[in-house]
């Protein structure tokens, strides 16, 4: 489908998704930020078929790959855009239900322009009659081989080709209501009345969209901060601190806030959080939203929530964690995993809940990830007085490599295939 900005001539939306994704690879950003960057100018129609053409391809990447390494040696070797392109063209002839005739002429039409259509030409030609090996189970479930020997591991081979399957699922889409600037009713009829088909949850101000007409992310009461897309899982994180109106709340890994505006919301903005990042920007962009989103009670500052001292009713450590719960949503992070990187995200994370107990008699800690490493590991490590959460999700993982967590049916674990969520771990601290 061709694309146009105003005032532009017509631009193919697998062009525009080539360059998104090119981006991805270059920056490391998030799909979502470099559709903005690359394609804000455009219709918001084109820019979520973007997105969708970006997001698709890159739940397939090491499949995709494995076509584009088999035809061409030096693959690795293209230019970002070249490289992009192709995969865009085999997710089309593989996966999409495009006629390899029609997406590789597709393909040579917009690489001509970069002078580059014979070599995409040839290359296309050669994918079209290679087959992905069967017995191969990253290839075939589209995830990286040390994902799937862990959680074979981690959940017994059935269970984890069932998380794998359903991390290649369009994820759900939940709407919180933001109580601080309208009702759960008043949301409710204002996004029925556009279109937008909504089910209740378990927590009253969170609803699962079953349909829409238009996404309630490109309508302008989310401009307005009267709700905002966050995931049911996501939103029991706050609901587990339990804040109360007046208490002290310290939030030590708080951007991009959106548990922070929930947090205040169920404080109804009386008494104090104070909301920490180490990133300036993560910070300026965080007061932005917080503002939007109507809260007064939020103080927000540039610190080290592994250092960070203040004296608190309750403490959040939603800790920067290697995010294996998201893949969903977020696919590129699955072919970004360092091994080095997760061991001292580890080490960062148990500092960070060693001081929020310092600071608070009560800390909820959870993270986006599904590894026993980041979660019932880390607080073995820890050796923190778990609390118990009651669990709309299940429970924890009671022994992993002979490593046994006698907590586990004190703590919760969301998971994509059980839950339709992302996958969470939430666990209540005390340092009683």
């Amino acid at each position: 489908m061709p694309a146009r900005p105003d005032g532009s001539n017509l631009i193919p939306t697998q062009e525009i998704a080539a360059k998104v994704l090119a981006e991805v690879e270059r920056s490391r950003i998030s799909v979502k930020s470099a559709v903005q960057k690359i394609a804000g100018g455009f219709d918001y129609k084109i820019r979520g078929s973007v997105h969708a053409y970006c997001l698709e391809t890159l739940k397939r990447l090491n499949a995709i790959d494995f076509y584009l390494k088999s035809a061409l040696k030096n693959f690795d070797s293209l230019e970002l855009l070249t490289k992009n392109l192709l995969r865009i063209a085999v997710y089309e002839m593989k996966y999409k239900g495009v006629h390899p005739a029609l997406a590789t002429d597709s393909a040579v039409r917009i690489a001509k322009r970069m002078g580059k259509e014979s070599l995409v030409n040839a290359v296309l030609r050669k994918v079209e009659k290679l087959e992905i090996p069967s017995e191969n189970v990253s290839l075939k479930y589209f995830h990286p081989e040390w994902f799937v020997r862990y959680s074979i591991e981690l959940l017994g081979e059935d269970e984890a080709l069932r998380l794998m399957e359903a991390n290649l699922k369009k994820p759900p889409v939940y709407v919180r209501v933001n109580e601080l600037k309208s009702s759960v009713e008043a949301v409710r009829r204002y996004l029925e009345k556009n279109g937008v088909l909504l089910e209740e949850t378990f927590l009253e101000e969170v609803f699962l969209v079953k349909g829409y007409e238009r996404h309630p992310a490109s309508l302008e009461w989310h401009s307005n901060g009267m709700y905002v897309i966050q995931d049911l899982a996501s939103c029991f994180v706050s609901r587990a601190l339990n804040p109360s109106p007046n208490e002290v709340i310290i939030d030590l890994a708080a951007a991009p806030g959106m548990k922070t505006a929930h947090i205040a919301m169920l404080m109804q903005n009386e008494g104090k959080i104070l909301a920490i990042d180490n990133s300036p920007e993560r910070v300026r962009r965080m007061k932005a939203k917080l503002k939007q989103l109507g809260v007064k009670i939020a103080e927000v500052r540039v610190g080290d929530g592994c250092k960070f001292e203040y004296e608190a009713d309750k403490a959040l450590v939603d800790a920067p964690c290697s995010s294996t719960g998201n893949y969903a949503s977020q696919p590129n992070l699955k072919w970004t995993f360092d091994e080095r990187k997760f061991r001292a995200t580890l080490k960062v994370q148990r500092k960070m809940i060693e001081n929020a107990l310092k600071n608070a008699h009560e800390v909820v800690y959870a993270t986006c990830s599904i590894t026993f490493e980041e979660n019932e590991g880390n607080l073995l490590e820890v050796g923190a007085k778990v609390l118990s959460l009651e669990s709309p999700f299940g429970r924890g993982i009671r022994e992993f490599k002979g490593l046994k967590f006698r907590d586990w049916d004190k703590v919760v674990r969301s998971f994509p295939h059980l839950h339709n969520t992302a996958g969470f771990f939430i666990s209540k601290l005390t340092n009683f």
